[in-house]
């Protein structure tokens, strides 16, 4: 990743007044080693889960205005350079002050604004930073609490693909991370950016575990080809994710064909996008949900178990302090079993 342009505006909104107060900044942020780690810190945490992803909303008549974000980025933003990153964050922070004035109570923050490329394409982000409360070492050892940035977790971000905007190669070229507590804001902070048909990544994620286990069954595999199946789709999806790839439903479906069904080319495509799955070609993916696709296994020299992931607290419950395992589906063959051998 290499930082073009990166610039701090101040929101402030304080719990009592109705109208936030912008304090801009006038001159870009040095990119330096503390930019580029608290950026690297950033990008880890919009890998996690919370993800939703959109684009921009269209007008629906050529004389109704488009969101005035859009209109920003298409002023300043011009062949892979922003020619006045200064003037175009703070005509965007205060397009932000403008949707955070029409929430009531919501807080403001730090608004960062992050210009970088990766992989020859380029990428904006913006991240709503707060400050928490903590806990250092004073020169004479005594406890002092000092104020410091949240990096824990992030309280509202988006990232914009800029470069598969402009081309059209994508659908869902904004991606989003909404923290925990901050659902209400969603709506807010969408509109901000000017985005809409935004979609949960974990919903989506769920689907494409389900496709999948779809497509073996609909094939027949054996229950030994299903989870190399399922292995080959969660390492995949997981590679390039850690790559910025997106993943796509097409790329997935021309590696199953080559691997797994030569001569039933396309299936797993048809089954993504038929009923009731209607996935979109490009899929948001979150990493938690993904496991899914993933099985727990252990054995003994006596004792052999295993399940899928997603059976966890729902007919498999572990209890960590007794180290006990409890299975309310047990299978009928088991069950079987095990009646022969109580008689």
């Amino acid at each position: 990743m290499n930082i073009e342009n990166i610039i701090v505006h101040e929101v402030r909104k304080e719990e009592d007044q109705s109208v936030a107060t912008i304090y801009p900044r006038n001159e870009e942020n040095t990119v330096d080693e503390h930019a580029q780690t608290l950026s690297t810190q950033l990008s880890g945490l919009f890998r996690k889960t919370g993800l939703l992803t959109g684009r921009f909303e269209t007008p629906e008549s050529p004389d109704d205005p488009q969101p005035h974000f859009v209109t920003l980025l298409e002023s300043h933003f011009d062949e892979g350079i922003f020619k006045n990153f200064v003037s175009f964050s703070d005509a965007a922070a205060r397009e932000f002050k403008r949707k955070l004035d029409e929430t009531g109570a919501s807080k403001g923050g730090y608004l960062w604004f992050n210009h970088y490329t990766y992989n020859e394409e380029n990428f904006l982000s913006i991240v709503l930073l707060r400050k928490k409360h903590g806990l250092a070492l004073s020169n004479d050892l005594t406890l002092d609490q000092i104020e410091q940035l949240d990096l824990d977790k992030l309280h509202m971000a988006a990232r914009i693909n800029l470069t598969a905007w402009l081309s059209g190669t994508s659908t869902r070229f904004i991606s989003f991370r909404i923290g925990r507590g901050a659902t209400d804001v969603t709506e807010y902070f969408a509109k901000f950016v000017g985005c809409e048909e935004y979609t949960r990544a974990r919903a989506d994620t769920q689907n494409l575990v389900q496709v999948t286990k779809k497509y073996c069954a609909v094939n027949n595999f054996s229950d030994e080809k299903t989870e190399d199946v399922k292995q080959f789709v969660f390492e995949r999806c997981n590679t390039w994710l850690d790559e910025n790839e997106p993943v796509l439903l097409e790329r997935i479906s021309e590696l199953l064909d080559s691997s797994f069904t030569p001569q039933e080319e396309g299936r797993f495509l048809e089954i993504a996008q038929d009923d009731p799955f209607f996935l979109s070609n490009e899929v948001p993916i979150e990493k938690s949900a993904l496991r899914g696709l993933t099985r727990y296994a252990g054995k003994t020299k006596k004792l052999s178990l295993s399940f899928d992931s997603d059976l966890i607290n729902i007919s498999v419950f572990y209890n960590e302090n007794d180290e006990e395992i409890r299975i309310t589906d047990v299978p009928v063959k088991l069950k079987e079993q095990l009646a022969t051998e109580e008689a």
